[in-house]
């Protein structure tokens, strides 16, 4: 469980723009706060103060050009030796005993060995002048030291990451492109023993990239969650505390002040949730010692942190009955069952459409529903005339709100024929003209097996389809009544008998007005014809009626006697025996 202390401010901020960086000293408890270039005069920081453990002394960059080093004996930074470099410095990090310079060029060393052959660090450089490091980002696995170096130009965002082996690092360059979107946050993210790339974007996605298996996928990877808590309108700072949370800064979903969430990436929720009254834009984030400490307004702000090993139970809320000793007389049974399927059971499989593959799969990721991933699709079906992802779509999805039911519809009766690549028609003179040919009436009946409720679908009825597309589906369902018809798909009779009226009434109800008042001959007989076979069902229910009693006397197996009179069916006389 991952819980927040009360926050307090450490030191004032002179702007926390310039704030160089933070930094664990040599005591625990205590930090190093380097506030901004120029808080020693004559002397200009390019890098925050680092305590290196092996040399047991303190360091940083200056003008960009040369590192010092000194003890806390020390009084005056002008007695200190200069270790000048051939290469500007960017800055300098520290990853629990090791030090690392890292210089503008993009090469790293460690600072045994950038300190070693400072006057000969050539080495091959990774970034052109023209781009510049606007962020580093780094993690520790295994003995494994990652870099990453987010290197931003006005065009594109690309990360150069290199794992550190031999004193060498080799950089691989990925494009952190996605179209339409932009880039608000990452962080380097350990997941299943391995190191990822995390990313969010400006619509609240956040996308997983393993590093090391980079070929396997295309950026930005996978979908990983969606974040709904944070504004992504602006940049959000992202930091990795274990494997199983992340902490994120950045302004409030409703753009007031500003929030710090604690989010848990085995479960994928928010479970901590910390606002401030101002945000401030490009605020970075530390972790030292279980605390972080980010810039809020002129202050330096500290918030503890805990983190314990998560149990699903502490999220959604515990159910485990806990005995109090109030009585010891009084017994808790609590019984369950246990559930099993043998070999036997299994769901059908039903094949997504392939070009929707990777979209189904992220909406699903997403957590939306049926309803709401249907409606995702459809446009693009439409505007591509894709038929067969139509019809895989309509046999994949079971939930098909009634909205997109009558527009399914609507697209199905109005499509060219020519469009269907199966050309065969139907033979029989009752099918409709206009609703051949059978590859068009196949999907018709998808829709027409769907369950729907009236009231939702009239009004959808009612603005997509006119009178003469009414009339056409009309006459349709009066073709599968007839002798050439056939029964709906995964149906028998009765149950396509009775869907196929639900629809008849529906669609009659959705425009019964112009029903009523039209004057036109083809609407006469369509409505009789509908009318003489609902008259003929209903007749043939009441003679089912009177059979029924004497069905279910032999459906107990019993006979009647040779003086039993059967003149009214409706009901049956017995005699029995109470005693």
């Amino acid at each position: 469980m991952a819980k927040l202390g009360s926050y307090y401010g450490l030191c004032p901020l002179i702007d926390s723009k310039s704030l160089l960086g933070i930094s664990e000293d040599s005591k625990k408890g205590v930090v190093i706060v380097t506030l901004g270039k120029n808080i020693a005069s004559r002397y200009k920081f390019s890098s925050p103060v680092i305590y290196d453990k092996k040399q047991s002394k303190y360091l940083a960059a200056f003008n960009q050009t040369y590192i010092k080093l000194w003890s806390t004996e020390e009084e005056n930074l002008d007695k200190l030796k200069k270790y000048k470099f051939n290469q500007q410095i960017h800055s300098i990090i520290s990853n629990n005993d090791t030090t690392f310079v890292l210089f503008q060029n993009g090469s790293v060393y460690t600072l045994e060995d950038a300190l070693k052959m400072r006057k000969v660090v050539d080495q091959e450089p990774i970034l052109s002048d023209l781009q510049q490091v606007d962020e580093i980002l780094y993690k520790k696995l295994n003995e494994q030291f990652y870099l990453g170096l987010i290197v931003k130009s006005p065009n594109e965002s690309n990360l150069y990451w290199s794992k550190y082996s031999k004193g060498k690092c080799k950089f691989s360059k990925i494009n952190l492109l996605r179209d339409g979107f932009i880039l608000r946050g990452h962080v380097f993210h350990i997941e299943e023993n391995a190191v990822k790339l995390l990313t969010l974007w400006s619509d609240g996605k956040i996308f997983l990239y393993p590093l090391e298996v980079a070929d396997m996928m295309t950026i930005p990877g996978e979908l990983f969650t969606v974040i709904e808590s944070i504004s992504t309108k602006h940049a959000v700072s992202m930091l990795s505390l274990d494997d199983n949370y992340i902490a994120m800064y950045g302004a409030d979903c409703n753009e007031e002040g500003a929030v710090l969430i604690i989010y848990n990436t085995q479960f994928k929720v928010t479970q901590l949730r910390q606002p401030f009254k101002l945000f401030t834009n490009g605020a970075k984030l530390w972790s030292i010692e279980n605390n972080l400490l980010l810039p809020v307004g002129q202050n330096l702000a500290v918030i503890p942190f805990y983190l314990e090993t998560e149990q699903l139970a502490a999220l959604v809320g515990s159910h485990k009955f806990v005995p109090n000793g109030i009585d010891a007389d009084i017994t808790v049974v609590q019984e369950y069952e246990i559930a099993s399927w043998d070999s036997k059971f299994h769901l059908k499989d039903i094949h997504i459409p392939e070009r929707f593959t990777y979209k189904i799969n992220e909406l699903f990721k997403q957590g939306l529903s049926e309803s709401t991933v249907i409606g995702e699709l459809l446009p693009d079906i439409f505007k591509e005339q894709d038929i067969k992802s139509l019809s895989l779509c309509l046999s994949y999805f079971s939930d098909i709100p009634e909205k997109y039911l009558s527009k399914i519809l609507k697209y199905l009766v109005v499509l060219d024929s020519t469009i269907f690549d199966n050309s065969i028609q139907n033979l029989s003179k009752l099918c409709p003209p206009e609703l051949q040919p059978i590859a068009r009436t196949k999907l018709i009946d998808k829709i027409l097996s769907k369950s729907f409720s009236e009231i939702l679908l009239l009004p959808h009825l009612r603005s997509e389809l006119v009178l003469n597309e009414v009339l056409l589906l009309i006459n349709y369902i009066c073709f599968l009544w007839s002798k050439d018809g056939h029964e709906l798909p995964s149906m028998n009779t009765i149950k396509t008998e009775a869907k196929l009226i639900d629809w008849g009434y529906v669609l009659i109800d959705s425009n019964y007005q112009k029903l009523l008042l039209s004057k036109d001959e083809s609407v006469r007989d369509v409505l009789i014809q509908f009318s003489r076979i609902i008259d003929e069902n209903l007749k043939s229910f009441e003679d089912l009626t009177l059979v029924s009693t004497l069905l279910s006397h032999f459906r107990r197996k019993k006979c009647f006697s040779k003086g039993t009179n059967v003149i009214n069916l409706k009901y049956s006389i017995e005699q029995i025996s109470l005693y």
